[in-house]
């Protein structure tokens, strides 16, 4: 009798004790499974450049990455520019992967089949590559480096499909820098995009779409893409501020995401000066996604 009375009394504290280590758990797991995503437009280099020098720049780069703590940058403007259809260097990307070998290069290829501008890092402890590619804003999309559907200078989108190591789960990632001078040339890319990405958003695989858009959120490309069914996330003010910190303009740099994904706080822009010197003419921008809800 006895002894039946202390086995309930045990169970009694048990139960709790089990529900509160249980609830850990879970909060562990979904801690687990977010990412940070950035956008990163990091202004290209070329030769007797006179403004945004690299070489006066590449320590804030590294500065900001190292701040960032992201687990994804889509890059845009990572280009050693030597005119044209393409350099097969990039000393941005080097000098990143030096200082941060923990991430590895998606979006990237020998340059003469796969434009190399646009990379998309990742954290190889967190994610593997399952696939990758490109299009090109143009009449002929899989034809590299053609030209803009006005016959302006080339401009595409990358993309990679990665598998989180922890929990299997995808995401896609698709980068994109549209043409800054021509708004139809920008509308007609929005179309692009969305074509291209529907197969995902059918499926319901998680998908992230990102970059430099030269469009604030509510200009028409922004607001076709919205329409697939994409969330815009607003970052907090400018993102391009003419390399000077001037806060003059809407975010023309965007995260949007599709209904497999939950932001888990709001978009971050990071902003700092480092000793004086900006990163690149464009703040980056970041988010924490999950898969399963806000933890």
């Amino acid at each position: 009798m006895f002894q039946a009375k202390e086995n309930r009394w045990a169970l009694a504290l048990l139960k709790p004790t089990l529900a509160l280590v249980l609830l850990l758990a879970y909060a562990l797991l979904v801690q687990a499974e977010t990412v940070r995503v950035a956008s990163f437009n990091i202004h290209y280099t070329t030769p007797n450049q006179e403004d945004i020098v690299w070489e006066d720049r590449r320590d804030a780069v590294r500065q900001v990455v190292g701040e960032m703590q992201a687990d994804i940058i889509a890059f845009q403007e990572m280009e050693t520019f030597v005119g044209g259809n393409y350099n097969p260097e990039n000393i941005q990307l080097d000098w990143v992967l030096e200082h941060y070998p923990q991430y590895s290069a998606g979006a990237y290829g020998d340059a003469a089949d796969f434009p190399i501008t646009q990379p998309i890092i990742f954290r190889t402890d967190q994610f593997a590559l399952r696939d990758q590619g490109w299009f090109f804003y143009s009449n002929t999309p899989d034809d590299i480096y053609s030209r803009t559907f006005n016959d302006s200078y080339p401009a595409y989108t990358t993309w990679v499909d990665l598998e989180h190591r922890g929990s299997g789960k995808r995401l896609v990632v698709v980068n994109n820098h549209f043409d800054y001078g021509s708004g139809s040339n920008r509308r007609k890319s929005a179309r692009l995009v969305a074509e291209r990405i529907e197969p995902w958003l059918q499926a319901g695989v998680p998908t992230t779409v990102l970059g430099d858009f030269n469009a604030p959120s509510f200009w028409s490309p922004m607001g076709f893409l919205k329409k697939q069914g994409l969330d815009l996330l607003k970052p907090d003010g400018s993102t391009f501020h003419h390399n000077r910190g001037w806060n003059l303009i809407p975010a023309i740099d965007h995260i949007l995401i599709n209904a497999a994904l939950t932001p888990v706080a709001p978009l971050e822009r990071f902003d700092e000066a480092y000793q004086g010197i900006y990163p690149s003419d464009h703040y980056p921008i970041q988010v924490e996604l999950s898969w399963t809800g806000k933890p």
